[in-house]
């Protein structure tokens, strides 16, 4: 059996023959894909949440230059880890941050910090804790 002839240019152009078989494609996306898992999955390891959690328990405004905070930090640690430790004027603006380090454990550990800002603060916050280098 041959193929049909059809008239020129009546039906439009006939498509090429591939020059890859079906399978190639899919099984390209599928190694993206798998590859693309794995090295979220490193990431993730490396540089996810650790279930470490950095919370103010109260704040004062001592003057218009020095905020008191005191913080906890929970969860296990199994290095350990840097937490930031800020405070903002009415206007929302940063006017004074520190770091902490927190040796690794799984207790909770409490610290209360004197913050010099920048002008008065109203407020005191933790910016979060992460693995110190």
């Amino acid at each position: 059996m041959t193929a049909p002839v059809f008239p020129p240019g009546r039906y439009g152009r006939r498509r090429a023959v591939r020059a890859y078989p079906r399978w190639l494609v899919p099984a390209l996306v599928g190694v993206v894909v798998v590859v693309g898992l794995a090295i979220t999955g490193k990431l993730y390891t490396t540089y996810g949440d650790d279930h470490v959690e950095g919370r103010v328990l109260r704040y004062a405004v001592v003057s218009d230059r020095e905020v008191r905070i005191e913080f906890e930090v929970s969860g296990t640690r199994e290095t350990p880890v840097r937490c930031a430790v800020r405070s903002r004027a009415e206007d929302g603006s940063e006017v004074g941050r520190t770091e902490i380090t927190v040796p690794e454990g799984d207790s909770v550990i409490t610290r209360t910090v004197t913050l010099t800002t920048s002008k008065r603060a109203v407020s005191g916050e933790s910016g979060g804790c992460t693995p110190a280098a």
